[in-house]
């Protein structure tokens, strides 16, 4: 039995039947508290956590680091999609594409705002709590969507922290997916540039997605967002990476 419930088809099954539930319950209530990547991430991690007591009897650090690379290995093919993913955003970007002729400046404005605020924040509390280089150099791209932020992270010598990285990456696009649509209702803002902008600098693809949710205008802003928050991103990587040597 618990070799059926650690099978990679189970962890496969288990992960997409609570996106999809999550996906419908957000679908039939419009909240975004309801979000499924939040609750699929919640979820998953109570359910490694129980097939490791299950499996050991109690939880220890190594136990979960093998269950965890287990669920990882069973789940690849979520990271093998991502990139076809993200590139098929360019579909209705191209389709909006005089909406983005109209507003390159505010698109610009608005990524190099988004980006520097973000590095400049990561940099103080850094610096605040005393962590360590390589570590704040992790933290660096939590901006941009996760295929970027794996690069600029290695880029800055911080490969060892790929796996931090992609956690704050995800973070970072779960809190904008959630607070987002809150803080868009509570300001009134109506505007498709504005949302697209907003979601789209703030969180990233999984910004984006919801972006879509307000209207097809929306989600293209919010699709070229990722893309000139990433090369902002990079250029600043490199700046930094002269700086620091």
């Amino acid at each position: 039995m618990i070799e059926l419930i650690t099978s990679p088809l189970c962890y496969v099954f288990v992960t997409l039947a609570i996106y999809f539930l999550f996906a419908f319950l957000q679908k039939k209530t419009k909240s975004p508290l309801f979000n499924p990547l939040l609750w699929s991430i919640v979820f998953v991690i109570g359910y490694i956590l129980l097939m490791v007591f299950a499996v050991n009897g109690s939880i220890s650090k190594e136990a979960i680091s093998s269950q965890v690379a287990a669920y990882k290995a069973a789940c690849n093919i979520f990271d093998i999609m991502l990139g076809p993913v993200t590139v098929s955003l360019a579909l209705p970007l191209y389709l909006n594409r005089h909406v983005v002729k109209e507003n390159w400046l505010a698109i610009l404005v608005a990524s190099l705002v988004g980006v520097v605020s973000s590095i400049l924040t990561v940099w103080g509390l850094s610096a605040l709590l005393g962590l360590e280089q390589d570590i704040m150099f992790s933290l660096f791209p939590r901006g941009v969507t996760t295929a970027i932020a794996t690069e600029v992270a290695n880029l800055l010598g911080a490969s060892e922290y790929t796996s931090l990285t992609v956690t704050v990456v995800a973070l970072t696009g779960v809190v904008g997916a959630v607070l987002g649509p809150l803080l868009i209702k509570l300001f009134g803002s109506k505007d498709d540039v504005i949302v697209g902008l907003s979601l789209g600098s703030a969180s990233h693809a999984i910004g984006t997605s919801k972006a879509f949710d307000y209207s097809s205008k929306a989600g293209a802003i919010a699709s070229i967002s990722i893309i000139t928050n990433g090369l902002v991103t990079v250029l600043l990587a490199i700046i930094v990476k002269l700086i620091v040597g």
